[in-house]
């Protein structure tokens, strides 16, 4: 059986509470081809550290409980992608709803720049890549997204997503 909730003491015990009340966030670090999260795994943010291929794989719907979310940070540009994906991949499965915005170390905000532009997902989009160097995607070092099951099949995203790419559309970023 696993723990419903992390104890660690601190000098003046404060953290017991800290970590119930969910006041400290649990940080792991991956750095392995693959994940598959659990709904245990709830309120943690995971650290994106590699330059290898990554795949993050969202729990099932049908059995994690509404509200369960997930924060991703990532430390490391990778140019062979880290990839979040659905458990429920097909068509008719899970979806994203919500946004990411896109920025750029570029001057202004011109309609061609990636600075602020705000990418929503389609009808069916079920993976997130962040690849350093994909043709309009991103996920630099600095890139940080949420995830939240808010119904079944229907994950809400948000974040900032840093590119390098000052003409990236994210139309690479949010996928099927």
């Amino acid at each position: 059986m696993k723990d419903v909730f992390k104890v660690v003491r601190s000098a003046d015990s404060d953290d017991v509470l800290r970590f119930v009340n969910g006041q400290i966030s649990e940080v792991e670090t991956l750095t392995a081809a693959t994940k598959s999260l659990e709904d245990m795994d709830s309120g943690k943010t995971f650290v994106l550290d590699s330059t290898s291929a990554m795949t993050i794989t969202l729990p099932d719907t049908t059995k994690a409980p509404v509200g369960v979310y997930y924060d991703f940070l990532v430390k490391t540009s990778n140019d062979n992608a880290y990839t979040i994906v659905c458990f429920d991949a097909e068509d008719s499965g899970d979806d994203f709803i919500g946004s990411l915005t896109l920025v750029a170390a570029q001057a202004s905000d011109t309609s061609s720049g990636a600075n602020g532009r705000v990418v929503v997902p389609a009808s069916n989009d079920n993976r997130i890549v962040l690849d350093g160097n994909l043709a309009n995607a991103g996920g630099d070092a600095g890139s940080y997204l949420r995830c939240v099951l808010v119904a079944k099949n229907v994950w809400f995203i948000s974040g900032i997503i840093v590119t390098d790419d000052a003409d990236s559309t994210g139309a690479a970023l949010i996928t099927t």
